[in-house]
């Protein structure tokens, strides 16, 4: 029995001692079964095998470092924005409606804000809103609420507003585009969709909201004055060195070579220049351009430039219109400070006027100054300036306070 115990031990033994020698003669590492099973990890380099996997993660992880996060359009809309709206037509002429929204944008992007929609003596309203300002994309979306203020026709009715707005800015002018559609306040039934369209202006044509009042002054105490220093030159300043004298020795004085002093030529001859006569030089002066005294109501009133349109056409011409409804609004048109269309009333015919331009009177100036407000303020008006092949239409507000000015400038080609 010890026998056989003996022989099976040294059996086990002989059969570890092969199963280590097989070990020790493989080289360490993994399948290839065992590799593709293990990804390299984030932010290390692996080997060529693997440079697969590494180009697969790249731009998510670079050295252990994430990339920065793309910069977001931090822009604040709070501010007056001034359009219009304008409902699907379904192949009809379109029908057009002043928009105006003032917003307030809050620290966590919530929008709070009014809105004013108005189209001569056919509806206009005002409307307590809110919306959310999502500043990674650029979109906006604007409930109105409530109805605060409302005045409309029997064959109106009134409604409610959402829009869906983008933000764009291009160079100075900020636009707020996109579309909206709205609800019945009574049955809550649809009331159609549209357009929108807004410009961020400076001035309301209606009442300013505290908000946006607020919101100027935080800009102006923002604003510092740049003051210009004069500019320095780190150049280091040369220093004057007169030549020196050259060093001798004692006792060799005497040994100096002094050179022959020259005498003086003689004076060459007089020569007489008899002078020309100068020919009087003719100067052409330029044409003297008549400038008129302003007048006392473009003085005492704000004059708000609407737009300034620069052209090469030497002839335009100007037409304006009621803009919608006639509702008995009456314009004043001053051209360079002379008079050329008095108290006359808007209508849908147009109240038009051609001028001429060329160098010596390139800058043309024309404002508009409203004789009343109408059945329903403010005093508007659609401007149509055809110069050449361009065509500008300009819809044109003025009040009691405020005068609504256009410049058009011919620049030759």
């Amino acid at each position: 029995m010890k026998i056989i115990f003996t022989l099976f031990s040294i059996l086990l033994l002989t059969l570890n001692l092969s199963v280590a020698q097989n070990r020790s003669t493989r080289k360490p590492g993994l399948s290839q079964k065992s590799k593709s099973s293990y990804l390299p990890k984030k932010g290390t380099i692996s080997n060529s095998n693997n440079q697969e996997s590494v180009n697969d993660n790249k731009g998510k992880l670079n050295s252990g470092v994430a990339d920065p996060a793309p910069e977001s359009n931090s822009k604040n809309i709070t501010g007056i924005w001034k359009g219009y709206f304008i409902s699907n037509s379904f192949g009809f002429a379109e029908d057009r409606y002043r928009f105006e929204v003032q917003l307030a944008q809050l620290p966590n992007n919530a929008l709070n804000g009014v809105t004013y929609s108005y189209k001569t003596t056919v509806f206009y309203g005002k409307a307590e809103a809110k919306g959310i300002n999502t500043i990674k994309t650029n979109n906006i979306i604007l409930n109105e609420l409530k109805l605060v203020d409302l005045k409309i026709t029997e064959k109106s009715e009134p409604c409610l507003m959402t829009c869906y707005l983008e933000y764009n800015r291009m160079g100075e002018l900020e636009t707020l585009t996109g579309t909206y559609s709205s609800r019945n306040t009574n049955d809550k039934g649809d009331c159609g969709s549209g357009k929108v369209y807004l410009e961020k202006k400076l001035t309301s044509d209606f009442f300013k909201e505290d908000f946006v009042t607020k919101r100027e002054n935080e800009l102006k105490k923002k604003a510092k004055p740049v003051i210009n220093k004069p500019a320095t030159s780190n150049k280091p300043i040369a220093k004057n060195t007169l030549p020196k004298k050259p060093m001798l020795k004692p006792g060799a004085e005497q040994n100096l070579i002094t050179k022959p002093e020259r005498k003086p030529l003689p004076p060459a001859p007089e020569t007489v220049v008899v002078p020309k006569k100068e020919q009087p030089v003719q100067t052409i002066k330029p044409p003297a351009i008549k400038t008129l005294p302003r007048p006392e109501i473009l003085k005492s009133r704000e004059n708000e430039i609407v737009k300034t349109i620069t052209t090469h056409a030497k002839e335009f011409k100007i037409d304006l219109y009621d803009n919608g409804e006639v509702d008995g609004d009456r314009i004043t048109v001053y051209h360079n400070n002379q008079l050329i269309v008095s108290n006359k009333t808007l209508t849908d015919k147009p109240i038009g006027f051609t001028i001429k331009a060329d160098e010596n009177n390139a800058a043309h100036e024309f404002v508009m100054v409203a004789e009343n407000l109408g059945s329903i303020p403010p005093n508007t008006a659609l401007m149509i300036v055809t110069a050449g092949s361009q065509r500008y239409e300009l819809f044109v507000t003025s009040t009691e306070q405020k005068n609504a000015v256009v410049k058009i400038v011919y620049q030759p080609e």
